[in-house]
């Protein structure tokens, strides 16, 4: 069971549903990745093919430890190349909406140290708009989730590339209708104007 005591949820309040985003965005990213760890030896491959004068006049004193400083260069590109994995996972992991009985919390890990949490109560949504674009979105299942609000600010919740973003705008919906369908809003509704 997940831990869920740093959302300060009210004591008649649970969280139903964690809204993340699709496992694909993040492979993509790690692939991209593990191709630029294999560029420098590409690059190396194709200079040492296309232009073999440059390295048969470059010439190298018997002392200098040349594949020690390779070594050392190309240590310093997978460490970056490392730190940058590390931050992206951060990003995706953190990056997460709760759906309780009340309201939607989200939770956006903007960088390592830069977090914003917002809270959409059910009763302020006026629309749910779902897109899923191409033919990789709807083979895979993942698509985009805007919340639309009412009210003077008009602060939409929007996140991208959500996994079953259809199942997740069904739920928000039914604890939308689940809210107006309490005895408060009926008597709201049905007490006459002064």
């Amino acid at each position: 069971m997940a831990n869920y005591q740093n959302l300060h949820l009210d004591p008649d309040e649970h969280v139903i549903l964690e809204v993340r985003k699709h496992w694909i965005v993040f492979v993509g990213y790690a692939l991209s990745l593990l191709l630029a760890a294999l560029l420098p030896f590409a690059l190396f491959a194709a200079a040492k093919i296309f232009l073999p004068q440059f390295f048969a006049a470059v010439k190298i004193p018997d002392n200098f430890n040349l594949p020690a400083l390779v070594l050392f260069f190309y240590s310093l590109w997978l460490l970056f190349l490392w730190a940058s994995f590390f931050l992206q996972w951060t990003r995706y992991y953190l990056d997460v909406w709760f759906v309780t009985e009340k309201r939607i919390i989200d939770v956006n890990q903007k960088n390592i140290f830069n977090r914003e949490i917002s809270n959409l109560r059910f009763d302020k949504i006026q629309d749910i708009t779902v897109d899923v674009r191409g033919f990789v979105s709807t083979l895979l299942g993942f698509g985009n989730i805007k919340v639309e609000t009412a009210g003077e600010d008009n602060m939409d919740f929007v996140m991208n590339t959500v996994r079953r973003p259809d199942e997740v705008r069904r739920v928000i919906f039914s604890q939308h209708n689940e809210i107006g369908d309490t005895p408060l809003s009926h008597a709201r509704a049905n007490t006459p104007a002064k």
